[in-house]
């Protein structure tokens, strides 16, 4: 198989998805990893390794995918699949993206349809760049006509004997009994790696260490399997060498080892970021069986289990939040799996960390919260209606947890999947706390955020005015939280075009605001900055100009450049200079706004698109009409990708191309 993938390399190619697919264990993903070693020997290649189990996971890869197609490593590129794949497209560097562990393909369809050629993944027109999917499904016809099948199935027993003999070397025993071997493992990669590995390990330990009965060669090992049953179930082949594999880790003094993938098993089918949920003091603290555990013996068990194939390390990676990883097996997953107590005991304890404390706002806190959040999402399985297996509390740190990733996911643009979270968390707190909890407020004031975000204004509305309400008979008229709440439904009013219902709530909150704070209070001038939008949408443009250069002033003394509230400011700012007409210093500011948004989100954030629109506004009355056309498709392109046909922002962008082109045609006529 691996041949046939070099061959397609080699020459021109063929544009298609090349489809792995096969049971678990079976060999998916090492063929995907020899392709990359083999193909890293024939010279350069750009290689993206993107992880499709979780949804979130996926589409943050290819975003970090799409950043890297661009001419400069500090720029981020358009993650948009229509902008990704004219970049990948045009590429006159080699490159090859591996999708792994692709089980549920609507993942892959993003906002158009994988069949279709219209997902995240599609046919191509680069000669030198080649798409490689690992997925346990090989229907044709959910791939589409763009979808080359590849079935990957059990090694033939030639091919087997030899996987053994790779890892175990040629003292392990002969050729034929290797193969019988072969045979009895089904013909499973995994289950030949581990047994290979097992008996690699074994063999370099003196003879006085080792236990009676220790498999030592091919044959033994065939003959302790069989004890077991003669089975060829997969789970169960592997299972028997993942047992045998724990044993000899206990016998080699790593005496954590089984409760240590126990543990490990707990979490989603993500990478584990083990710096985050296994910090030796608080693993000690609260899991019986790891009470001594230091971050040393961690380490070196973590090592030992890589060794034998229990568990896969990733290399740093900005899809991970740049933070160490493991990754298991899904058959080793399902034969250790743990209680979900376990996750949610070690997943309140990483809430706890210094960096995971921070606001998921906070860019400090993204590169944790990019690992975090595809197993803080996992728990919301466990917690729901008719799952009482977890206790109040648990229920409560599954919700707090998932409350938070979904909250980062919103900071990312990533609105669709911020809003199931949002929904799903309000139910489990609903149920818990009851619906008039503060918590359940909170949890209900985040969901109209992100419908607010969604364009879905009307739907917000009453969320706005109960959350309000509520926290106003409960907590006082000028309480913090009630504070929040009415500012927030006056920007929602403000965004639904009445202005004065929207200046009457934010006046009153500024002035709380400045009794309780002073003029330089954070939420004081986040309502002053709100009041500044009213005066600009009402038309007094020299007064809504001279209070976004003063709160600007204020923002950068306090955040510097690239923080969000800062770029806001200065996008407003850009706004009202264009509508003065004054365009080469609105042109200016877009340019310093649009850097900053990059920097911050990337270009395909909602945010950053804003600014690019503006941007290409500006452009066009300055008479520079091809960027502005170029600006102007890129972002309707990633809008549609990231928000859908149907939102506000899209049809804006939409409506504003189609008038740009009409007027072109018009004077080119």
């Amino acid at each position: 198989m691996v041949e046939k993938l070099l061959h397609l390399c080699a020459g021109r190619s063929d544009g298609r998805m090349h489809v792995l697919h096969g049971i678990s264990g079976s060999g998916k993903t090492a063929i995907a990893l020899e392709l990359v070693y083999r193909l890293s020997r024939t010279g350069p290649r750009r290689v993206w390794w993107v992880d499709a189990r979780h949804a979130a996971t996926f589409v943050a890869g290819m975003r970090v995918v799409a950043r890297h197609t661009g001419l400069d490593e500090d720029e981020v590129g358009e993650a948009a699949a229509d902008a990704l794949w004219e970049r990948l497209n045009a590429s006159t560097r080699p490159w090859l993206l591996i999708v792994d562990n692709a089980e549920d393909l609507t993942v892959l369809d993003g906002p158009g349809r994988l069949a279709a050629g219209t997902g995240w993944l599609r046919p191509h027109a680069c000669n030198d760049g080649m798409v490689v999917v690992a997925t346990r499904y090989g229907v044709a016809r959910w791939w589409g006509g763009a979808a080359v099948l590849h079935p990957v199935g059990p090694l033939a027993p030639d091919d087997a004997a030899q996987v053994l003999l790779d890892h175990a070397g040629n003292h392990a025993g002969t050729v034929q009994a290797a193969k019988a071997l072969g045979r009895r493992l089904g013909g499973l990669p995994l289950a030949l790696s581990m047994a290979g590995s097992y008996l690699a390990e074994v063999n370099t330990m003196p003879e006085a260490l080792r236990e009676a009965g220790m498999p030592l060669d091919f044959a033994t090992y065939h003959q302790v399997l069989n004890k077991h049953g003669s089975s060829l179930n997969p789970a169960r082949v592997i299972a028997h060498a993942w047992q045998m594999s724990i044993e000899l880790l206990h016998q080699m003094g790593f005496a954590h080892a089984g409760r240590l993938l126990t543990v490990l098993s707990a979490f989603g089918e993500a990478p584990i970021p083990y710096t985050l949920l296994l910090r030796p003091a608080k693993v000690s603290a609260v899991l019986p069986g790891l009470a001594d555990l230091d971050g040393t013996t961690l380490w070196r068990t973590l090592r030992e289990l890589a060794a034998l194939g229990l568990v896969d390390p990733l290399d740093l990676s900005a899809t991970n939040g740049g933070l160490p990883c493991v990754r298991l097996h899904p058959l080793i997953r399902d034969i250790a799996r743990a209680e979900t107590t376990t996750a949610v005991t070690l997943i309140e304890q990483a809430l706890r960390l210094d960096e995971v404390r921070l606001p998921p706002e906070d860019p400090k806190s993204w590169s944790a919260w990019a690992a975090l959040t595809p197993h803080a999402l996992d728990l919301l399985q466990h917690a729901g209606d008719g799952l009482p297996q977890l206790s109040v509390p648990q229920r409560t740190v599954c919700a707090d947890a998932a409350e938070l990733a979904a909250r980062y996911l919103q900071t990312q643009g990533l609105f669709a999947q911020a809003r199931s979270g949002f929904k799903r968390v309000l139910d489990i707190r609903c149920e818990v706390l009851g619906p008039d909890h503060v918590e359940t407020i909170t949890t209900r004031h985040n969901l109209a955020s992100i419908l607010h975000d969604l364009g879905a204004l009307h739907d917000a509305e009453p969320l706005r005015l109960q959350v309000w309400s509520s926290l106003d008979r409960i907590c006082g008229t000028e309480h913090h939280d009630t504070l929040i709440a009415r500012h927030e439904l006056g920007r929602l009013l403000h965004d639904m075009g009445r202005l004065d219902g929207a200046e009457d709530h934010l006046r009153c909150v500024y002035r709380a605001r400045l009794r309780t704070g002073g003029q330089q209070d954070s939420n004081a001038l986040a309502a002053r900055h709100e009041l500044a939008r009213v005066l600009h949408d009402r038309g007094d443009l020299e007064a809504a100009r001279q209070e976004y250069h003063a709160l600007l002033t204020i923002r950068l003394q306090q955040f510097g450049e690239d923080h969000p509230s800062t770029a806001t400011t200065r996008h407003n700012h850009a706004c009202v200079l264009h509508d003065l007409g004054l365009m080469q210093q609105a042109h200016d500011e877009c340019r310093r706004v649009l850097d900053s948004r990059t920097r911050l989100y990337g270009f395909c954030h909602p945010k950053t698109l804003a600014t690019a629109h503006l941007l290409a506004t500006v452009l066009q009355a300055l008479s520079r009409s091809t960027e502005a056309l170029q600006l102007l498709q890129q972002v309707c392109d990633s809008a549609r990708q990231l928000l859908g046909a149907d939102h506000p922002q899209t049809r804006r962008y939409t409506h504003a191309l189609a008038a740009f082109t009409r007027g072109r045609s018009s004077k080119e006529e």
